[in-house]
């Protein structure tokens, strides 16, 4: 879904004409500018873009690179790592394209300048160290410009500054993953190598977020890619190996206006496993019939999931004391044709990311309900989430 992400039109615009209004030749900048979920990925001016609308669409490897015919895409990487002396982390590493306007051929009134661009890039890095009960995250926003951000198909390439996901031969697997933050302490070095082969979400690739026709996006997973390398927080070089998740998302128009945010749900089970859930959370609280998920064998083969194959229901909540915001934390699941039931728990409550858009992204652990046997790993994402109100704010 999000995804990841994610993320994201008035409230857009005004976010990316803060980046591009920034003079030419400045570097990569943080905007203090936050929107919501809803206006990001729901209705908007949609004239000249392409949209989601007939399953079978996808085309791989064409489909790793950009799509800027289309108004927003992101390339998601998350994953659960464990250190040689069993010390375990979380990482997120996310890039996401955003058009000002359609992709339009070149005229003799066309700026001629290097920093002319109708595309924004904005990356995510956050790493949490469970064992010592700490989360980092840091944003950089750049223009699709002058080489300070972009993505290529040949060879796969997307990258802000030196924050770059790349293919390391001839095909797309092996990624390498690099990410670096000198102020925040963050390093990050992991190459991805094959794993099961990508699972195409919705029907055939076409995910539905919402009733009418266009109201989605192409959305494909790898859910489970063997991960090593190394990562440095806190001073403290580990290396570091385990798995990580790839979502791949693209869309014009997805959420429907009715939608405030989403619960979602990436696990990799011991058993082998991979469970993908959301849960399109409307604004009566309810959720939206086109909440989804799939469910992918040991072995790749995978299984859609329709809101009635699962249930999902918050137990336990923790309040942000920098935000305010109660973000719901354990999570109780259910798929009964499965026999499936699952408890998910953050490995570390504080991993709420306070940036352009606020949402809780974090890894998390799976026990049965009431457990204390692990069954797996896996990250979570909540968006939507809002404080009682600004006068309650600490």
């Amino acid at each position: 879904m999000r995804r990841v992400l994610l993320i994201f039109s008035l409230a857009l615009t005004g976010l990316l004409v803060g980046v591009l209004a920034l003079r030419e030749g400045s570097d990569t900048q943080s905007v203090q500018v936050r929107a919501s979920v809803r206006s990001l990925l729901g209705p908007g001016d949609e004239a000249g873009f392409r949209r989601a609308e007939a399953p079978g669409e996808i085309r791989l490897p064409r489909d790793h690179g950009p799509h800027p015919d289309y108004r927003s895409e992101w390339w998601y990487f998350t994953g659960n790592l464990s250190g040689e002396s069993g010390r375990e982390f979380g990482f997120q590493l996310t890039f996401f394209r955003f058009a000002l306007a359609p992709t339009a051929p070149a005229s003799p009134s066309a700026r001629s300048s290097s920093w002319a661009s109708d595309q924004i890039y904005m990356a995510h890095f956050a790493l949490t160290d469970a064992s010592r009960d700490e989360h980092r995250v840091v944003e950089r926003l750049a223009r699709g410009s002058a080489g300070l951000a972009g993505a290529r198909l040949e060879p796969f390439e997307v990258w802000l500054d030196d924050w770059v996901a790349q293919s390391t031969g001839v095909e797309f697997l092996p990624l390498q993953l690099s990410a670096r933050d000198a102020a925040s302490g963050m390093e990050l070095v992991l190459e991805l190598s094959p794993g099961k082969e990508p699972v195409r979400q919705g029907q055939d690739g076409l995910s539905q977020k919402g009733a009418g026709s266009g109201n989605a996006s192409w959305y494909y997973s790898y859910t489970r890619l063997p991960a090593a390398g190394s990562l440095q927080v806190g001073g403290e070089q580990h290396a570091v190996s385990g798995f990580a998740w790839l979502d791949r998302e693209w869309s014009t128009s997805s959420l429907d206006a009715g939608v405030q945010g989403w619960d979602w749900f990436s696990l990799q089970l011991d058993d082998g496993r991979d469970l993908m859930i959301y849960s399109l959370r409307q604004v009566d609280g309810q959720s939206a019939p086109q909440s989804a998920g799939s469910l992918v064998a040991r072995n790749g083969n995978s299984r859609l999931l329709s809101l009635n194959d699962f249930e999902l229901q918050p137990v336990q909540s923790w309040r942000s004391p920098a935000t305010g915001v109660s973000w719901p934390l354990v999570w109780r699941l259910r798929l009964p044709q499965e026999a499936m039931e699952l408890e998910v728990r953050p490995t570390v409550s504080d991993q709420e990311q306070d940036l352009s858009v606020r949402y809780w992204e974090g890894s998390v652990d799976v026990f049965a309900p009431g457990g204390q046997e692990r069954l797996g790993r896996g990250y979570m994402e909540l968006t939507g989430y809002q404080p009682p109100s600004a006068n309650s704010l600490p």
